[in-house]
């Protein structure tokens, strides 16, 4: 398998486990605490900030090989994560769930448009690090993992 197809694989098997969780939840089960540091996070948002993570790293990267910079200096993750969260509040789990199918296939036909030198392409991450293409398109599918781990926890599971 080439490069693409490697890293396509893996953001498909981390995409089945969280689905494998999440679709079908309760109504209660989503509504149950993840985060509770600084403000609450449910696992209905935690779904909704993978949906919007996906998306808003797929215009990053879209933006790096292109030639840009990345994320602003002064980027607030923070800030972002819960602008992106309260945007798609009023959303259904089940939007949700299409939103984060649509966005995957957004993200592989990215992939798929990615010449080789593309990949060590760099810019400013959310994070505020700098990161290559590959590194970013990397972090996808471990966060998925990070917050499917968490969601588990929370669960009980």
């Amino acid at each position: 398998m080439d490069k693409n197809e490697t890293l396509k694989q893996e953001l498909i098997d981390a995409r089945i486990q969280l689905l494998e969780t999440v679709v079908g939840l309760s109504e209660e089960e989503l509504a149950t605490a993840v985060y509770s540091e600084e403000t609450v996070w449910t696992v209905a948002d935690l779904v909704r900030h993978l949906a919007g993570a996906e998306s808003s790293m797929t215009r990053l990267m879209q933006g790096i090989q292109a030639g840009g910079s990345g994320a602003p200096p002064d980027f607030d993750l923070a800030r972002w994560n819960a602008s992106r969260i309260a945007k798609v509040k009023d959303k259904s789990h089940a939007e949700i769930i299409q939103t984060m199918s649509e966005n995957r296939e957004q993200l592989f036909a990215f992939i798929d448009s990615l010449e080789p030198a593309d990949w060590d392409k760099e810019g400013r991450h959310g994070s505020l690090k700098i990161m290559s293409i590959g590194e970013i398109c990397e972090i996808i599918a471990s966060h998925e993992r990070q917050h499917l781990a968490d969601i588990k926890e929370a669960l009980g599971e």
